[in-house]
């Protein structure tokens, strides 16, 4: 910050206030915008695809390494997309490098380690899923059946890439009873993906 300093040292306020205030209004614009909006390197639009944003969860202040998630839900499917590192430098672009396949198999293994803990009653692995449209080039798939204790059997799909050097996981998760379209789940990922 350039300031005019008095023979005694001093800052002339008459040179700081307009900083201060441009300052002050640059922080309350930036607290102004809704949280998920102001993702790092990510858009995460009002709406995609019938999915309505939610709320930004900050896992990164932590466990460094953890990122944010983002909900998104459409009545049907609720969405959770997740940005993070993991700690992993250099994470290329697409499904395929052995940081995304590590991360998807991890992700299969959280799953039932949280059924061993009691968070879920049981859980299903349909293993590979391929997502249909542009969005099955850009993720690796896997298929759950996850028994919660609040909600019952589940359907969760799992995609996963590597984006701008971070890991991009989404988690689709909708009531096996309800049978929710698949078709919904790969225009949201597409949409969002489009939007990157």
């Amino acid at each position: 910050m350039i300031r005019s300093l008095h023979p005694a040292g001093r800052a002339d306020s008459r040179h700081t206030a307009p900083t201060h205030l441009a300052l002050a209004a640059l922080a309350t614009l930036l607290l102004a915008l809704p949280a998920a909006a102001r993702g790092p390197d990510f858009d995460f639009p009002a709406e995609v695809a019938g999915f309505a944003r939610g709320p930004r969860t900050d896992y990164e202040a932590r466990a460094p390494g953890l990122g944010y998630s983002v909900v998104y839900t459409n009545g049907r499917w609720k969405a959770d997309i997740y940005v993070y590192d993991g700690g992993v430098a250099n994470i290329p672009d697409g499904p395929s490098s052995p940081p995304v396949t590590g991360q998807l198999a991890q992700a299969a293994t959280d799953i039932g380690t949280a059924v061993a803990q009691g968070v879920y009653r049981g859980s299903e692995d349909h293993g590979a899923v391929q997502v249909p449209g542009s969005a099955g080039a850009r993720l690796a798939c896997r298929g759950f059946t996850i028994d919660h204790p609040a909600l019952g059997p589940t359907e969760s799909l799992l995609c996963l890439t590597g984006l701008r050097g971070r890991f991009v996981k989404f988690r689709l998760s909708g009531p096996a009873a309800k049978q929710p379209p698949k078709a919904e789940a790969e225009r949201f990922m597409t949409g969002w993906l489009g939007r990157q």
